[in-house]
């Protein structure tokens, strides 16, 4: 089924320009790997770029570069590397995270920095966790709570590298409505991340200095990766994907696709016993599609449950 969905999930993200987003945004994203450019301390900014230009072919809504992607001594911001990104985005019309050493007032940070496609910088996170080596030369750790950041097509969140050790943070940004989480990193931590997209049930985006840059789904499973012959990764994402337990779902699932067909992509996860379904349709929301067959989210089933647990124990106890 997923084979039959994808392109009409790429003809309709398509058909979404920078100006007119839909109401169920479907979100083409890139993501970057420098593996085989690293060559000592060596300016990589032109190599990267050359790749981030290949990767415009996919049309992104956003695209993601390397945690200190250009291997510079620490900028301003604005300062040379965040103007020629911001070029980039403005001939793009397409967001774009990248990770690089910043200084403010003297302090450096290791942050990432976000531009709209307007190609202005709408957004900075500093690392929350640098590692002992990153402090010992001076950088300064980000804040306690981690932001997230409102683009045109929904909430994203960001986490750079170390920041991976703190799982609570992650749940953070679940709370605070992140759809898609971006990782620049050093490295891919593709166990890791698999678990945590599952775990938050967030798209997760990474973009490692080595190894594969990789886009998870909401499962944790992996949607697409570089590699030897692609040094980039591109997916589209329906954001409103959402995860459900089959427990008094499967009939309404058949009904649900008997009605609406190739717009609506469900993916089984038959040795679990759940699904995810999406909407594919720019006009539909998947939150429509649940409220007309009474859908109940995995998360929302696990509440009731407990609920209806703690009032059967709490009973019990008065006996």
């Amino acid at each position: 089924m997923k084979l039959i969905a994808f392109p009409l999930m790429i003809l309709a993200a398509l058909s979404a320009t920078a100006s007119q987003i839909s109401r169920n945004p479907m979100v083409r994203v890139v993501t970057i790997s420098q593996a085989e450019l690293r060559h000592g301390n060596d300016d990589l900014l032109e190599d990267t770029m050359s790749r981030l230009d290949q990767a415009a072919v996919f049309h992104p809504d956003i695209a993601c570069l390397p945690e200190v992607f250009p291997r510079r001594a620490a900028e301003p911001v604005p300062g040379p590397v965040t103007t020629r990104l911001a070029r980039w985005a403005q001939e793009h019309s397409s967001y774009v995270l990248f990770g690089m050493k910043t200084t403010r007032n003297g302090a450096i940070y290791n942050s990432a920095i976000l531009i709209d496609r307007k190609g202005q910088i709408v957004g900075q996170y500093n690392k929350m966790h640098p590692t002992e080596g990153e402090l010992k030369e001076g950088a300064i750790p980000g804040g306690t709570d981690p932001p997230v950041f409102e683009t045109d097509f929904g909430i994203i969140g960001v986490q750079i590298c170390f920041d991976i050790n703190w799982y609570e943070n992650w749940q953070r940004l679940k709370r605070k409505g992140a759809r898609i989480v971006f990782f620049p990193s050093a490295y891919p931590a593709a166990q890791q991340l698999s678990a945590l997209a599952l775990v938050n049930q967030f798209y997760i985006v990474s973009s490692p200095a080595r190894g594969s840059a990789r886009i998870y789904d909401i499962t944790g499973q992996t949607l697409s990766s570089s590699g030897n012959y692609q040094p980039w990764a591109a997916a589209v994402l329906p954001l409103g994907k959402r995860l459900f337990e089959m427990d008094y779902h499967a009939q309404k699932v058949r009904e649900i696709q008997r009605k609406y067909g190739s717009r609506v992509e469900v993916v089984w996860l038959h040795d679990d016993d759940w699904f995810t379904m999406a909407s594919l349709d720019p006009n539909i929301t998947l939150e429509d599609i649940m409220s007309e067959f009474g859908l109940t989210p995995l998360d929302d089933y696990r509440a009731r449950a407990s609920a209806a647990i703690d009032k059967a124990r709490a009973a019990a106890a008065t006996k």
